[in-house]
């Protein structure tokens, strides 16, 4: 029998008692044994931190914490394995190569992030420094580098693919791999439906009158039962009940938030209308209190106000007037008009109504005639689209013949892994 396979030499039985001695007496400590591959003990601590490591440099977020963990298991014991016979083979690798590989990992790693203190916050949030992190990826570049020079001593790395294998492969696989859907740039401009300005002003100065009866010792409880307009809480004195802050409207929760109990609020403008709040009681973050609504209703008039607007907004773009001068003084999107109206690139079917129906019939450079929606009347423009298209295979062949590669080297590697680990002794603790 070869050295090779001679795995129950008087060393290696000595070796491995030496193991399952450090085994015995981890098992029922906190950093316990999860296998035991070749001479080399993996512990819970250490596939932990692979695990951290593998979310950090792959920027996983999709994969559940279980899956990854069994991923990352199995992807350690087939390491390790390599390592087995590759240091049977005697394949070194040498510090200038690991240094070098080290190097370019940590750069390309750092390149995803917006700048240095970003990428120590996300070395900070999976419990690493860069010190640990360069550690980590020199465990990973030496152990990654021994297995491609034993892949290459094994002639696993010499795989062919044909140029008719790959042209079979994309007539056969066109329908799922070669579309390119729809793409579509927009920007918008959004004419919001709001009431005149008389009506307006007459509701903000009745929301005045009623704060002041407040404030010269109007009980809020009668004034909301004689003035508010919100009739759900009107006949019980505007009493809202208790409620948690994070659970109400961004606006009513950051007045109430500033309030002492048996306080009144100054009126502020709601998207209903005038609003004034008085907060009864406070435990923690939950708040009993009461409101007062003055609505400023909306009428048939203001909305055929706004799409005339709309109308001579979008005439002017017609007639030459740039559509991004024309959002940043006339759009009411706040997100949007100071760039210009742009709303950025998007999947044709990805769109949602009013856009998507909108879009399927313009073409690059137009605008829309005002589309109504919740939020007012829009005027979209198409600043370019590419409709959905069929990759030809001169495009993808070099992505084919590197997918057929990768898929091929990974078979015969696995079959590798699979016959050499009969050689090597492998017990699992999970």
């Amino acid at each position: 029998m070869s050295r090779r396979r001679n795995a129950w030499s008087l060393g290696r039985r000595a070796a491995w008692l030496l193991i399952l001695l450090v085994a015995s007496a981890l098992a029922g400590s906190a950093d316990s044994i999860i296998v035991v591959v070749g001479e080399t003990v993996v512990l819970e601590s250490e596939l932990s931190q692979a695990v951290d490591f593998l979310r950090l440099a792959s920027a996983d977020t999709m994969m559940s914490d279980s899956a990854l963990r069994a991923t990352v298991l199995e992807q350690i014991i087939q390491s390790h394995v390599l390592q087995e016979r590759a240091r049977d083979d005697t394949i070194t690798v040498t510090r200038d190569e690991i240094a070098a590989e080290v190097e370019n990992s940590i750069a390309q790693l750092k390149a995803r992030f917006e700048d240095e203190e970003q990428f120590r916050t996300a070395l900070a949030s999976e419990g690493m420094t860069e010190r640990s992190l360069r550690q980590r990826y020199e465990d990973e570049v030496r152990r990654r580098l021994l297995s491609q020079k034993l892949m290459q001593k094994e002639g696993l790395t010499q795989v062919y693919i044909s140029p008719a294998e790959a042209e079979r492969f994309y007539d056969q696989n066109q329908d799922s791999i070669a579309w390119v859907p729809g793409r579509v740039t927009l920007a918008h401009i959004l004419i919001g439906v709001v009431p005149s300005q008389e009506v307006e002003e007459e509701k903000q100065r009745k929301a005045a009158e009623v704060l002041d009866i407040l404030a010269r010792g109007g009980d809020f409880g009668v004034v909301a039962g004689s003035f508010s307009e919100d009739w759900a809480t009107r006949n019980e004195g505007g009493d809202m009940g208790w409620h948690d802050l994070a659970d109400l409207p961004l606006d009513q929760a950051m007045v109430l938030d500033q309030l002492q109990p048996g306080q009144i609020s100054p009126y502020y403008r709601s998207l209903e209308g005038y609003v004034i709040l008085k907060l009864d009681e406070k435990s923690g973050q939950r708040v009993k209190f009461r409101n007062i609504l003055v609505r400023v209703p909306l009428t048939r008039a203001d909305t055929t106000r706004a799409r005339a607007k709309a109308v001579s907004v979008r005439k002017k773009a017609l007639e030459g007037a740039s559509f991004g001068t024309l959002a940043r003084e006339n759009s009411m999107d706040p997100a949007t008009a100071d760039s210009g109206g742009f709303l950025g690139e998007f999947a044709v079917k990805g769109l949602t109504p009013p856009f998507d129906s909108v879009v399927m019939l313009l073409d690059s450079g137009e605008i829309s005639e005002p589309v109504q929606s919740e939020h007012g009347f829009h005027l979209i423009q198409v600043i370019d689209k590419q409709p959905e298209r069929l990759m030809t295979y001169l495009e993808m062949q070099d992505m084919i013949r590197n997918y057929l590669f990768q898929q091929k080297q990974a078979e015969r590697v696995q079959k590798y892994i699979e016959r050499i680990s009969e050689d090597v002794y492998i017990k699992r603790y999970y």
